[in-house]
This record gives structure tokens, C-alpha cells and sequence, in this order.
């Protein structure tokens, strides 16, 4: 194949049995970085210990979070949109070295604010990973094949999740906390490698220079840190009154009239119109929100419920939630295969969304006899709903987002999925924050109350998953690999599939 019309003809069906090395080289460094942005996530809890001995700045520890999630989520758009205008595989190479320079970084720091600063830095690049993760998968496989793919990396991304505590925990304990972080360098080394020999650059060059819309990644950079820090301080260290605290969501308002404003002038805007004027994707939009509400939410809150109000210890909790951990990504697996045999994704999507309220309903009474049974049960209920719900509206998505579109629609899918996440556990933490700090020393209702009340939010995001889920339309599941259509001036960069 020397060219990128050459390359169109081929991306059919029948042209994906032709698989040659470079593909699954591309295939495996997705998985790669996947596993290693789901690691570097969950494997720092267990090392702070560690860091505050080390480095001090014990007050400004929650930052090494914080910091990590707020740069992932405000760049999640920008990273979509750099792949349609210049290519997969240079915006992909470079979210990756800056992934590695930010773990190097992190490696290295002598104080806890380089580290919360660093931590910044590889959450940009762990941010623009996710985005191109989701891009190229797009690019490599129909939309019929893609949910069983989808779902082998969503099943290694929840099990690299789950052992990131314990390989923190190894590596501090055994060597040094800053391994964690220097371990990532090898690894991404091999991706880079791996990256620049199976993604090739596009068949034609453009014509014109790219019309980037700097005005449009700003204001949505700035509205996202802006609503992430209100909620993160709103309620912790300022009042929900507080002047900062309205500042803030004053800042996000304002953010978002002067995106909108940029989107209508600019000449290829960030997040283009014709993407939310759909019938499937604003409804994704909306349901990705709900969806990863509930489920990061509901992996903060049941640890709390089952320790500070059953009297579980945290050993107990965490045998207790693997079972629901476990049949989500399982469950994501069946997912994929039923989307590939049926060719229709919104049966799958909203017997997931059904799954995830029936499991939250069920929590909202927990019969004293079964206590921990019945939380176990509800957990895995859920995580059943999330497994069948996410890569059936993922993949429904992507199947109704035009080949010029998919980085800069991947970017908003992304956008609303990392929203949901931070927002949810931001607004659960803080229901249940202010009781957690006085349920060792006073009686249990106050504590049950405030998860009652973070439980009956959940129900209101899950409400959400379920009416996108029934709203969206049912398109079928295209069998080529998405370039039948292109948008006029985008810029093609195919994976080299050796056809």
C-alpha cells in the first residue's frame, strides 16, 4: 500500500483477516500504555507513606492526586483533536514521551511540590494516552469487531488497576518509593519503539497548514480546572459559599461562553458542532458521564460503608469488592462479543444501564442479616452493568463519528468519561467526608445517613446512563474500518496494517 486512497480501498472486512506484524505491534503498544497509565493511577495510594517520609509536605499531599487527575482530564480534548490535524502517530509518540518525562521526573523529586508538579506533567501525558488509545482502536478494527478488542484491553486496564496498590507496596517497601515512577521509563522506551514501527504517517501530505484552534483548547482547558477545583476544595477547604469557591464556578461559566463563542468562529474548531448534533453521540456523551460517576464513586463508597458502618477491616473490604471488579471487565469481554455477532449496540447498552440502577437500588436497603453479602452482591451487580453499558455506548460512538471527526469525538468521549469520574468521586468524598472524620468516635447513623444520601446521587447519575441509553438511536455497526467517510481537509493517517 504506498498511499492512503490505496489504503481506503482495503479497509474492509474481509481485509482485516490480512494482519500482518506492524498491526499487531500497534495492538500490543495500545495495551502497553493502557496498562501503564491504569497502573501509575491506582499504585502511588501505597507509597505515600513513603513520600511523606522522604520528601515531607505531608499538608499538600492530596495534590499528588489531584494535580494527576485535573491535567489528565483538561487535555483530553486537546490530544483528539492534535491526531486529526496532524496524525496518530506523532501525537501518540508524543503523549507517551511525555508520560516518560513526567515519570522521570516524579522519579527524581526533592520536595512534595516537584513532585505535585511533575505529577501534573504525567497526567498530561497519561490523559493524551487514553484519548489515542481509544483513536487507534478506532482506526484498527470495524465497529463490529471492536467491542471483543476493546474489551481484551479493558480487561487488562482493570487488572493492571488492581495490582497497582500491591506493586507499590512491593516496590516501596523493597527498594524505594521513586521506582514506582523509574520503572515506567523501560516500558515506555519499548511502546515508543513499538509506536513509530507499527503507525505510519499519512499517505498524502496536506496541502494547506493545519488551522489550529488555540483559543478553543484554552477556554476548555481553563473551564475544566475550574469546575475540578471547585468541587475538589467546595466543602473540604473552603465552604461551598466561600468567595474562592464562587470565583471558580464564576471562572467555569465563563469559560464555557467564551469556548463557545471561539468554536463558532474558529475555522476547524476543537470540539466541532456537527459532532453534538447526532443522534447517538450527545447521548454517549451523557451516558459516559453517569456511567463513570457511579462506578469510581462506587469504588470509594463501599469500602467506606463496609469498614465505618459493617466494622469490615480493610483486608475484608477489598476481598469483599474484587468479585465486582472482577465481572466488570468480564462482562465488558461478553459485551464485545455480542456486539460483534449482532451488529446493534443499544440492547447491550441498556441492559447495562438496567444492571447498574437495580444494583444501586439495591444498596439503598441492606438487610442486617446479610450485610456484607448484600453489598458484595450490589457491587458486582453494578460492575455487571458498567462491563455490558461502557463499550457498548463506546463503541456505538465511534461508529457514528466520521473518519475526520474520530480524534477530536474520542477527545469529547473522553472528556465526559474523566468528567464523570472526578466529578463523582469528588461530590461522593465530600457526602461522606465530614461523618468519616467523626464515625470513630460517635455512633454509626451519622455515617450510614451520609452514605444514604451519596447513594441516592449515584441513583441520579445512573438515571442518567439509563435514559441516554434508551434515547440514543440504534445505528448498525459498520463492518469497514471506519473510512468510509472523510471529512474534506482532514488529514488520514492509517495504521500500517501491511495489506
Amino acid at each position: 500500500m504506498k498511499s492512503g486512497e490505496d489504503f481506503r480501498t482495503c479497509r474492509s472486512a474481509s481485509c482485516d483477516v490480512k494482519r500482518g506484524p506492524k498491526f499487531w505491534a500497534t495492538l500490543v503498544a495500545v495495551a502497553l500504555v493502557a496498562v501503564l497509565t491504569a497502573v501509575d493511577q491506582t499504585v502511588v495510594a501505597t507509597a505515600l507513606p513513603h513520600m511523606i517520609a522522604d520528601l515531607q509536605g505531608a499538608t499538600i499531599l492530596g495534590w499528588v492526586f489531584t494535580a494527576y487527575f485535573l491535567s489528565a482530564t483538561a487535555t483530553v480534548t486537546v490530544a483528539g483533536k492534535l491526531a486529526d490535524l496532524f496524525g496518530r502517530r506523532g501525537v501518540f509518540m508524543t503523549s507517551i514521551g511525555i508520560f516518560l518525562l513526567g515519570s522521570v521526573l516524579c522519579g527524581v523529586a526533592t520536595s512534595m511540590p516537584m513532585l505535585v508538579v511533575f505529577r501534573a506533567v504525567q497526567g498530561i501525558g497519561a490523559g493524551s494516552i487514553s484519548t489515542m488509545s481509544f483513536v487507534v482502536m478506532g482506526d484498527l478494527f470495524s465497529a463490529r469487531e471492536r467491542g471483543k478488542w476493546q474489551a481484551v484491553n479493558n480487561i487488562g486496564f482493570a487488572t493492571a488497576s488492581a495490582i497497582g496498590p500491591s506493586i507499590g507496596g512491593v516496590l516501596s517497601d523493597s527498594a524505594s518509593w521513586r521506582w514506582i515512577f523509574l520503572i515506567n521509563v523501560p516500558l515506555c522506551l519499548v511502546a515508543l519503539a513499538v509506536v513509530h514501527y507499527g503507525l505510519r504517517q499519512p499517505g498524502r501530505p496536506r496541502t494547506a497548514r493545519p488551522a489550529i484552534d488555540g483559543a478553543g483548547a484554552l477556554w476548555s482547558i481553563v473551564g475544566v480546572v475550574a469546575i475540578l477545583l471547585a468541587l475538589t476544595w467546595g466543602g473540604r477547604e473552603y465552604a461551598w459559599t466561600d468567595l474562592h469557591i464562587l470565583a471558580l464556578f464564576a471562572l467555569a461559566v465563563a469559560a464555557a461562553g467564551l469556548l463557545w463563542r471561539a468554536e463558532r468562529r474558529a475555522a476547524d474548531p476543537l470540539i466541532p458542532a456537527a459532532i453534538l448534533r447526532g443522534s447517538v453521540a450527545p447521548f454517549v456523551c451523557v451516558g459516559f458521564f453517569g456511567g463513570f460517576f457511579v462506578w469510581f464513586s462506587m469504588i470509594l463508597l463501599a469500602p467506606l460503608r463496609l469498614q465505618l458502618v459493617l466494622g469490615a477491616s480493610a483486608t475484608e473490604a477489598g476481598a469483599l469488592l474484587t468479585p465486582g471488579i472482577v465481572v466488570s471487565p468480564i462482562c465488558a469481554f461478553i459485551s464485545g462479543q455480542i456486539l460483534s455477532r449482532t451488529g446493534h449496540a443499544r440492547r447491550t447498552a441498556r441492559t447495562g444501564a438496567v444492571l447498574q440502577i437495580v444494583g444501586l437500588a439495591m444498596l439503598l436497603y441492606v438487610p442486617p442479616a446479610v450485610a456484607e453479602l448484600w453489598v458484595l452482591l450490589s457491587f458486582a451487580v453494578v460492575g455487571m452493568g458498567t462491563g455490558f453499558a461502557v463499550p457498548a455506548m463506546m463503541i456505538a460512538f465511534q461508529n457514528a463519528i466520521p473518519l475526520g471527526r474520530l480524534g477530536a469525538g474520542m477527545g469529547l468521549m473522553s472528556l465526559f468519561r474523566q468528567f464523570g469520574s472526578s466529578v463523582g468521586t469528588t461530590v461522593v468524598g465530600a457526602i461522606v467526608g465530614a461523618s468519616a472524620a467523626v464515625a470513630a468516635s460517635s455512633e454509626m447513623g451519622e455515617m450510614a445517613a451520609s452514605i444514604h444520601t451519596a447513594e441516592l446521587v449515584q441513583l441520579g447519575a445512573g438515571g442518567l446512563m439509563l435514559v441516554a441509553a434508551w434515547c440514543m438511536a440504534d445505528l448498525p455497526l459498520g463492518t469497514a474500518r471506519h473510512a468510509e467517510v472523510q471529512t474534506k481537509g482532514q488529514m488520514w493517517n492509517p495504521v500500517a496494517a501491511d495489506h
